[in-house]
């Protein structure tokens, strides 16, 4: 508990000046604290799920809606997005499951029919984007939506698992 209070006071202490910035957790120094660059990670959307966990559910909420606010900006998450540029510094998009993760998580946790909507916005992006002849393909990127040959076995194995969770009512976990 000491080291989540000690994360989100960090947060709050690294961002005093910028009302612009983001909610979300930078990447700082381990040392200093200093930041150490401008982006948000795909992955760290797998943060939100540890923040429902953990019962922090208005936190986790508000830190799920930038990630949504980049899935609706892009049909999909960019590897990297650069919050202070506001652009893709990586606009590769390999089916990861954490933003699925999260979005079943805190339906889970507060049975709010907002994120059934927006699992149903992720499965339209995918059916739309990323669907392929034998499958589905990462999006070499966000932007264009130009497909690569490559499906990631976590899509299978955890993206669409949390999709099927979310809007399987009948059967909770």
């Amino acid at each position: 508990k000491q080291w989540y209070q000690r994360r989100v006071l960090g947060r709050q202490e690294l961002h005093p000046n910028k009302p612009d910035s983001p909610f979300y957790y930078a990447n700082v120094h381990m040392d200093t604290g200093e930041l150490q660059n401008q982006w948000i990670d795909s992955l760290s959307a797998a943060f939100v799920g540890v923040q429902v966990l953990h019962g922090d559910l208005e936190t986790a909420i508000m830190h799920h809606a930038l990630f949504y606010g980049l899935w609706v900006k892009y049909d999909a998450l960019p590897e990297r997005f650069n919050w202070e540029r506001k652009v893709c510094d990586y606009s590769l998009y390999p089916l990861r499951p954490e933003f699925a993760e999260a979005t079943y998580l805190l339906y889970q946790a507060t049975k709010h029919p907002f994120y059934q909507y927006v699992g149903e916005a992720i499965y339209t992006s995918l059916e739309k984007y990323t669907r392929a002849k034998c499958g589905y393909a990462t999006l070499n990127s966000v932007l264009s939506k130009k497909q690569e040959d490559r499906m990631e076995s976590f899509f299978l194995s955890e993206t669409c698992k949390y999709l099927y969770l979310l809007f399987d009512t009948e059967n909770p976990l």
